[in-house]
């Protein structure tokens, strides 16, 4: 594959920018329109991939709804009279990856991509972890890195079987 895929790193920068200025509730909002992306764009590629791949995109996807779900349930509780905010801008796990996913009908070209997508995803998890001030919503973003952590390694597991070792990227 090679070459960065075509990421550009100020789109990442502007979004981290961004996302240094707002607060814990909207920070929340922003987490929970992350997750909800990230489970459409698997949802999509599960339907356009075969066999095994398919199958790990779905359970992706059914991972992310899950996520979403927990951060909606901690959302209501800290924010009881609150709606989350909708976010249009995209989810910066999956915001340099995400074209390029959406482009891809080759099992590992995508995998490559999501890798890339879920490493992201962790460190910026972190990253809002160490923003958040609430306690409560500092824990679910060290969580969620871990969780993504954790997704990192499956997907490199099934990357290298796929492809017998190569480096995804």
């Amino acid at each position: 594959m090679g070459g960065n895929m075509g990421i550009d790193v100020d789109v990442i920068h502007d979004v981290e920018t961004m996302l240094r200025n707002l607060n814990g509730y909207e920070l929340l909002s922003y987490a929970i329109c992350n997750e909800d992306c990230a489970a459409e764009t698997y949802e999509w590629l599960a339907e356009r991939l075969e066999g095994d791949t398919s199958e790990e995109f779905r359970r992706l996807a059914a991972e992310k709804r899950k996520h979403a779900s927990a951060m909606r349930e901690l959302f209501s509780r800290l924010y009881p009279k609150m709606k989350p905010l909708e976010f249009n801008a995209p989810p910066l796990d999956a915001l340099p990856v995400c074209s390029e996913m959406m482009k891809s009908e080759d099992a590992e070209e995508a995998l490559a991509l999501a890798l890339l997508s879920e490493a992201i995803g962790r460190d910026i998890y972190r990253k809002l972890a160490k923003m958040a001030g609430d306690e409560e919503v500092m824990k679910l973003f060290e969580e969620l890195a871990d969780i993504k952590e954790g997704t990192y390694r499956h997907l490199l597991g099934i990357y290298d079987s796929l492809t017998g070792g190569s480096k995804p990227f």
